[in-house]
Order: structure tokens, then sequence, then C-alpha cells
């Protein structure tokens, strides 16, 4: 009797065994009739990347765009990842439809556990919050002097833009009538600059709103802005406009904190402005966003005030740690033209930081003139301070160069050092990017901190230079390199504002901005966790074999 119990306890084990087996099997047949697309898999990478740098609205339209693949062996992973980018955003109906389609549609799915998570967290979100109707008020200053309008318009087209992506509207052609199906188009038009059209020359002390009018058209074909989406919370921009003097950037400021009972604040452009709006959005305890100033006294000693735009020193800062945390070396020389003030403050900034971490800088050495550069043996002869044993045990050179003619400056620079014989690495500031001479620069492996950097090849870059065109009837492509940076610049800023604050009783805190990791938007990085209100997040370049190779 106790061998047959043990025959039949075997022979029970070794059919679970067996169908255990042909489980497997059929889930790798399965698995395997699932096919694999490239474009949607490099779709999906991109999203993730987004999700994982904090752009949760930008995450939740990739996934999106996974998901209308045909089957393919992301579409599950994109639904819940895209039911976790809304539930980020505060968007829990949104989380609940996708989980509810995903189970509904593949309930075999191996995601099922993670997405019933998903689905019960955003269930317990809209029990605890609700639809939020909270309206954050987004208080935009900027100047509005003949010189500046085309500058202050792009700025404000990326802010705008980024206010309207967040509110859930959407611009798209309409087909002309001869092509369009039989169905005739069914749409919700909204007007979302009421009052003064799209310009802001008489938009000082308005508010920008939805309401059902706006159409425009470019190239002949009917564009219609539509509610395409469910935002936690309204953004609402309220624009006042700086005059000819600093002093006016904080009556405009305090018009807005005041009259217009703004949240947060963004904007003015330039320093002399910003510090003065600065002081009074410090007085009221309301967060303020300088995105182009560079001087450190913008923000210096305020809690409320930040710098989306690295000061000078910053830059230098931030190489300095690149060269010892990512490059790994440990001694670095510096050069820099005496008479250039700019160059001065970042190579200064790069030996505070160097001090900080422990990076060697054996020498500093300063040019008198621009024609130094390519006569550095000479320059290095006529200064006793640098002896040939402390050039010789630079692993780099830091050779920072701005001002008229920094390109000609770069050259002339390789040049004079080459002639050395030396085999030490350089390391630059932003006037590096895209060289005329790549190859040289490759040769000396020329690598370069960026503030600014767009790559057209990204899905959301397509997206924003689609959707400018569609609001202004022209691309950024069109624009001034200074009006091309604003547009990004004014889009990144605000979202990242919008992505990481709240609508509530209260207005933000600024610590809400202290704590959020690096934000990686279409033109600029945006990381505040140091504590200081400067951001300190850059791109980091180097030339290999004639190429430009973003490095982080």
């Amino acid at each position: 009797m106790r061998n047959a119990r043990r025959r039949l306890r075997l022979g029970v084990m070794l059919m679970g065994i067996v169908l255990a087996s042909l489980l497997v099997v059929d889930t790798a047949r399965a698995q395997e009739a699932i096919p694999r697309l490239p474009r949607a898999e490099l779709a999906f990478e991109d999203a993730r990347a987004s999700f994982e740098g904090g752009n949760f609205a930008e995450a939740a339209e990739g996934f999106r765009s996974v998901m209308e693949f045909p089957l393919n062996r992301k579409t599950t992973a994109a639904f819940v990842m895209a039911a976790k980018a809304r539930y980020r955003q505060g968007d829990y109906r949104a989380a609940i439809e996708l989980t509810n389609t995903l189970l509904e549609r593949y309930p075999e799915t191996s995601y099922r556990q993670e997405a019933i998570d998903v689905q019960t967290k955003a269930e317990e979100g809209l029990r605890t919050f609700g639809r939020r109707a909270d309206t954050l008020r987004v208080g935009v200053v900027l100047p509005m002097r003949d010189r500046d309008a085309d500058l202050t318009q792009a700025f404000f087209n990326g802010v705008r833009l980024a206010v309207d992506e967040h509110n859930g509207i959407r611009r798209r052609y309409v087909l002309p009538p001869h092509l369009q199906s039989t169905r005739s188009e069914d749409v919700s038009v909204f007007n979302t600059a009421e009052m003064y059209g799209d310009s802001l020359a008489s938009a000082s002390g308005e508010t920008t709103i939805a309401t059902p009018r706006d159409t425009i058209q470019v190239d002949s074909l009917q564009i219609v802005t539509e509610q395409v989406g469910q935002p936690s919370y309204i953004a609402k921009m309220y624009f006042r406009s700086v005059g000819e003097q600093p002093p006016s950037a904080g009556t405009a400021v305090d018009s807005l904190i005041r009259l217009d009972r703004v949240d947060i604040i963004i904007g003015p452009l330039y320093s002399q402005f910003a510090r003065e709006a600065g002081r009074v959005a410090e007085e009221n305890r309301v967060v303020m966003v300088a995105p182009l100033a560079t001087d450190e006294s913008v923000s210096q000693g305020r809690q409320f005030v930040f710098q989306a735009n690295p000061t000078i020193p910053m830059r230098g800062r931030a190489m300095a740690r690149f060269a010892a945390e990512s490059l790994l070396m440990e001694s670095v020389g510096i050069i820099h033209e005496a008479s250039d003030e700019t160059a001065r403050q970042i190579a200064s900034g790069f030996r505070e930081e160097a001090r900080q971490i422990a990076l060697k800088t054996p020498y500093t050495l300063s040019l008198s003139s621009r024609r130094d550069w390519s006569r550095l043996p000479g320059a290095f002869a006529a200064d006793s301070t640098v002896t040939d044993s402390m050039r010789a045990s630079a692993e780099a050179v830091y050779m920072p160069i701005t001002g008229r003619d920094a390109q000609g400056k770069i050259q002339d620079a390789m040049v004079g050092l080459q002639r050395f014989g030396s085999d030490a690495r350089i390391l630059g500031n932003s006037q590096w990017h895209d060289l005329s001479v790549k190859q040289e620069a490759s040769k000396v492996r020329a690598t370069y901190a960026n503030d600014f950097y767009v790559d057209t090849s990204r899905n959301n870059v397509q997206n924003f230079i689609r959707d400018y065109r569609l609001l202004t009837g022209d691309t950024p492509d069109n624009l001034s390199v200074t009006g091309q940076r604003l547009a990004y610049t004014g889009h990144d800023v605000t979202r990242f504002l919008l992505q990481f604050l709240q609508a509530g009783r209260t207005r933000p805190s600024p610590d809400a901005l202290r704590s959020p990791p690096r934000y990686n938007g279409l033109g600029i990085r945006i990381d505040f966790q140091t504590g200081d209100n400067v951001n300190r997040a850059l791109f980091f370049h180097r030339y290999r074999d004639g190429q430009i190779e973003l490095l982080n």
C-alpha cells in the first residue's frame, strides 16, 4: 500500500513537471508569435527615458504612440507604463482607463498584477483627490521693447505651448472638404489667446484662457485647437511687460502678485531685470524662475528665486566635477585670456570646485592678448610661475573661450597646444560646440560642457517643431539663434514647473523644485537638487572621428 502511494505521488509529480514544461513551451511559442517592431521598441525606449527623467506627460504620449503600433513585444508594457505616467501626473481616471483596457484586451498578460497594482493606487488617488479643478496661476514677465519683441514672442510661444500641452489642448490640421471622409469633421475648437490673438502687443494684464472660437490657417489648411486631455489641474497664464529700466521688472512682478494673484513667476530674461524682479518675488515669498539670467546675484541669498540658466561660474564648476567623476582625471591645467571676463569667471568656478573635490590644478596661465593662443610655447616661457613639470603633470587643459571670434581663438588654441607636442586632452566650454574643424578637435579629444542642445531626431522635439508651426505658421528653425533657444527654453522651463508643482490652497513651496531628479527638456536640462537655486545640469560632448558625441 505504501509503495502504491509513493508511485501515485511520483506520477502526480511527473505529470506536473510535464504540464509545466508544456506551459513554458506554449508561452515561449506565444511570445515568438508576437512580432518585434524596431520602431515601436525605439519609441518605447525614448518614452522610458522620459519617464525616468521625470517628464511624465511626455512619457505618457510616447507610450501611447507605442500602443498605436500593431501588436508587438512592447504593446502591453506600454499600457502599464502609460498608466504609471498618468498616475504620476495625478490623472487617476486616465490611469484606471488604461489598466482596464489592458486587462480586458490582454487578460493573460504577464503584466496583469503590475496593472492591478497601478489601478489600485489610482483608485485610491481618485477617492482622495477626485478630479481636481484647481488652477495654478502662472505669471510671465518679459520685455516688450522693440529690440526685444521677436525674442520675447519666441519665448512666450514656448511657454504657451507647454501650458496648452499640460491643459490637454492640441492643434491639428483639418483636411479640405474634398479630402475628408464621408463623415464630416466634428471638433471642439478653442481660442487659447482671447483678447489679443497670437501677439503680446496688448497682452499685459490679460489672461490666456480657452473659449470655443479660434481657428487659423497655415499653408491654406485650417488649423483647429481642440481639448483632448483632462489635466489634474488647470494652468492659466498672466502676462506683464517690463519697461526700459530694471525697476519696471519689480513693478511688473508686484502687479502679478497683488492684482493677478499668481502662484509662480517665469522671467524676466536678463540679469539686471531679474535681480529686481527677484527682490519683489522674495519679499512676497513667491517662487520665481529666471530662464536666461546668468549673474550669480539674481538668486544669491534668496530662497524663492531660481536660475534655470547655469551661472557663469557654475559652468566651470560643472566641468571640473565632470572631469573628476566621469573622465576620472586627477590633474587639469587652466588657460584663459586675461581680458575675457566671462572666461575668467568660468576658470574661477573650475578652480573653486576643483579644490572642493581634490582635483589638482597645477597651473593657471592667463594670456595677455588674443594672439597668444597660437603662441602658447612663448606664453608659457614668459610666465615664470608655470614650470615644465607643472605643465607636464596635467592630464588635460581647460580652455574656456568666449567673446567675439571665439571659434577663431579655439582654432589658434589647438594649434598653439600642438606646438608643444602635447597629448593632453582639451576641455572646453559651450563655444566649442559644432566647430568647423571637427577632425582637428577629434585629434585633441576635445570635450566640453554645453548648456543648450537640441537633438532633432527625438520624437518629442519633432512634435514641438510641428506644434510651433501649427501655432505660429513657422518653425523654430527660421528664428534667430537666440530666438530658437528662447522658444525651447520657454517650453522646457514651463513644463518643468507644471510637472513638479501642484495647484492648491497655498502657493507652491520652493522645496518642490529642489527635490525632483534631473529634468531632461527639449533643449535644456534642469536640476536644482544641490539646494543653491542655480541649475547645474549641463550636456557634455566630445569630438571623436570628426563627429560630436553626447557623453551624458
